[in-house]
């Protein structure tokens, strides 16, 4: 029962924390040793402002959401061998790392690999100066860092947490996890206000899975059920204004009313478009999509209770990627501003984690919204002219002497391209680093994309980048509120629904980022030209990779995609590469 109880971009500006220490010789690593999207982060202050620097797993294993032993990201770090002193934190979510370490070692010989490896002390069991990290602290630090106020609330809620007699700061029963957490951030000092648990057990007639009483873990249940993937809610979201909700008291009442013999057992695209429990699935994720919203609501409501002064709200956790409960609440204006970050899932563990020892030693500041950004991905990430030339040396190459006009040409003239640029988006969204671009006035493009480009289904809606100052003239917001992260899913007005219906949804809403030049100049340059060539001063961006696959980091990755990719254009770095 639940109970409470100078990162390397061009026209970017990085030096945003401050008051840093700068002799301090320290890196602070944090280790996401998590189910899903497992992470290595460093943090690693400089003369400049701090190195922030995410690498995730499944980038480098090409593996979507890849919840392995994070050994190859911290390969790719380049730190096992660096001359620094490291401070290691770590989390795993339902289990402790420890836990999980000596389950790995049962199955084989995990510690004599490690040790091996010269990775030992990246092992909480084999190097007890590793500092844990409760997971919804974790993703709170996240939360911190990012923050564009001075104070807010912060709402923690994903699909399980840690366990309660791991959690320092509030225990709770052994056999439960955190269900919800909310902090209060002022001035930089976080602290628990309150939590609430979930407990697990394995419903009957379910092929064992295991039923809470939380709403995470409800939307991914249901997740599995329509799309045979927990790693589906976002799918989940879009389907559901497809369907008729029915009403549910609460997330045990909605997954005891499943029948799993209607469940979708497929893998293919094509088999669950031609399932005949259709309009079963449209309706079940209507319905959980409704009782999440109500949820959230109360939510809201619950903490503007325990903290009334308080006009910002944070949401972090998985459940935070709910761009349309995002945008319903912040239209009941409970709170007056609502903030999501750009990387709220597992993904920001590992960053969490790595804060949780840079916060002892650094002082905090608040991350302005002119200068938000979620670029975080390995420095080498970045496309050189001479990694270009080398992976593109088979195909027609230009180097371009004014790159925002050749892509502009070919936005303009109703091209679909690719474009890779900078350091990677270390969050799920493409923000215009990684991304497929296209006029959002281009006729047929979706179902152009879905069948050449992304291969995604067909009731899947596709976003877009608009510069700031001119979203509210399209959609239905709130003059100049900022959107850098696609957390919001607003209405389209209706003078522009036809002009923008390749990037609105059924229900007509898109989801939109917004951008500014403090947050990426290079992007915004782009769409401000388009902008100035059609009239209509935003593109569809999409993310850069195909479905089932993780978005693009390096230059080799950008060569084996360009490779089968239908797409005839690849605007990276300097260059323009065409088929």
């Amino acid at each position: 029962m639940t109970h409470t109880s100078n990162l390397g971009l061009i026209g970017l500006n990085y030096d945003r924390l401050g008051h840093m220490d700068n002799s301090n010789p320290k890196v602070y690593l944090g280790l996401g040793k998590v189910l899903f999207n497992s992470s290595v982060c460093s943090i690693e202050p400089n003369a400049a402002g701090p190195d922030v620097e995410i690498f995730l797993t499944e980038r480098i294993t090409r593996v979507k959401a890849d919840g392995s032993w994070p050994e190859q990201a911290l390969l790719r770090s380049g730190l096992i061998d660096a001359d620094k002193e490291l401070v290691i934190s770590d989390n795993r979510d339902v289990k402790t790392p420890h836990e999980r370490e000596e389950e790995l070692d049962k199955v084989i010989p995990f510690f004599n690999y490690l040790k091996k490896k010269n990775l030992d002390q990246f092992s909480s069991v084999l190097n007890p100066k590793i500092k844990f990290v409760s997971h919804h602290l974790a993703h709170a630090n996240v939360a911190k860092f990012m923050c564009p106020f001075d104070n807010a609330a912060i709402l923690v809620i994903d699909g399980a947490g840690s366990e309660g007699h791991v959690v320092e700061e509030n225990k709770g029963n052994e056999k439960e996890h955190e269900e919800s957490s909310v902090y209060f951030l002022d001035k930089g000092e976080l602290n628990l206000v309150e939590k609430t648990w979930q407990s697990f057990s394995m419903a009957k007639n379910t092929n064992d899975r295991w039923y809470s009483e939380g709403i995470g873990t409800c939307y991914e249940l249901i997740a599995e059920f329509i799309f045979n993937s927990k790693r589906a809610a976002g799918k989940v979201m879009g389907l559901a204004a497809f369907g008729k909700a029915s009403e549910f008291e609460s997330p045990l009442e909605l997954l005891n009313s499943l029948n799993w013999e209607k469940a979708f057992k497929g893998n293919s695209k094509s088999d669950w478009e031609s399932s005949p429990n259709m309009k079963i699935y449209e309706d079940l994720a209507a319905s959980v999509q409704l009782l999440f919203e109500r949820y959230l609501e109360d939510k809201a409501k619950r903490i503007k209770e325990l903290l009334p002064k308080i006009e910002n709200l944070i949401i972090i956790g998985g459940c935070a990627l709910n761009c349309v409960s995002n945008e319903k609440l912040l239209q009941k204006q409970i709170f007056k501003n609502i903030y999501v970050p750009p990387n709220p899932g597992d993904e920001g563990i590992g960053l969490g984690c790595a804060l949780a020892s840079y916060y002892e030693e650094n002082t905090w500041t608040a991350f302005e919204y002119k200068n938000q950004h979620g670029y975080f991905g390995p420095m080498t990430s970045v496309p050189t002219n001479i990694k270009v030339e080398k992976e593109f040396k088979n195909y027609k190459l230009k180097k371009s002497e004014n790159i925002i006009k050749d892509t502009a040409d070919l936005l303009e003239a109703g091209e679909t391209i690719a474009w890779f640029q900078g350091r990677s988006e270390s969050g799920p969204r493409a923000l215009g680093n990684r991304s497929i671009l296209s006029r959002v006035d281009r006729p047929g493009l979706k179902k152009y994309l879905n069948s050449e480009v992304k291969f995604r289904e067909s009731f899947r809606p596709y976003g877009c980048s608009v510069v700031e100052e001119k979203a509210k003239e399209y959609f239905e917001i709130i003059p100049n509120y900022p959107n850098p992260f696609m957390s919001f899913a607003v209405p389209v007005k209706n003078e522009f629904k036809e002009k923008f219906l390749e990037v609105c949804h059924v229900d007509g809403t898109s989801r939109i980022q917004t951008v500014t030049v403090g947050q990426n100049q290079l992007f915004y340059n782009l769409i401000d030209e388009v902008g100035r060539r059609t009239g209509l001063f935003a593109v569809l961006n999409t993310s850069l990779n195909i479905m089932g696959e993780p978005i693009l980091e390096s230059v080799e990755d950008a060569k084996n995609f360009f490779d089968k990719s239908n797409l005839k254009y690849l605007v990276i770095g300097a260059y323009v590469v065409e088929k």
